[in-house]
């Protein structure tokens, strides 16, 4: 009867390892980032930055000048102009804006388009210090409505917290040639 009891104690020891083992979190699902999301018109915080979408418009083409001469990049998509207010909550920190559209694919904000004043990969948020920025993509049309703009720290963006706020309730205003900066 002993070595009956022994083997059942020992069955039951392995399937409950397997299981441990079949529901531990993988290392990717144990370092991936706190998202807080935000509805429309509303302001959201982590631990280092706040804010809240403000505004957003699309384009055919976009036009800016960049040390005195004019620019007009057009794209295959559509120009997303994405505006925030945003501000640290603690320390000076720089962010990075990510789309994510209506099928869950993600778009890192364009780098095409640089130089023009007041654009996230530029800014430095100062703890208390509310900022106007903007971020601008190049997507497919279809991936503009129910998406949602995705903001999160540049240098380490697993290690700490990420907005995920959605936009205005009304859709984009579009315009063929939109005119940034001065």
């Amino acid at each position: 009867m002993k070595p009956i009891v022994n083997i059942l104690i020992g069955l039951v020891a392995i399937v409950l390892l397997g299981a441990m083992m079949l529901t531990n979190p993988d290392y990717n699902s144990a370092v991936r980032p706190f998202v807080t999301s935000v509805k429309p018109g509303e302001s959201g915080e982590t631990r280092l930055i706040s804010g809240r979408f403000e505004n957003w418009r699309s384009a055919d083409r976009i036009q800016f000048s960049r040390y005195g001469t004019e620019i007009t990049r057009d794209t295959d998509g559509i120009f997303l102009v994405a505006d925030f207010v945003l501000s640290g909550t603690r320390e000076s920190t720089m962010l990075s804006a990510t789309w994510v559209g209506a099928s869950k694919r993600r778009y890192r904000a364009t780098s095409r388009i640089a130089d023009v004043p007041g654009q996230i990969d530029q800014l430095w948020l100062q703890p208390g210090m509310n900022s106007k920025t903007f971020a601008i993509f190049e997507l497919p049309p279809d991936e503009i409505e129910g998406g949602s703009a995705l903001l999160s720290l540049r240098l380490d963006p697993p290690l700490d917290g990420t907005l995920l706020l959605a936009p205005p309730d009304s859709p984009p205003a579009h315009e063929a040639i939109l005119r940034l900066g001065p």
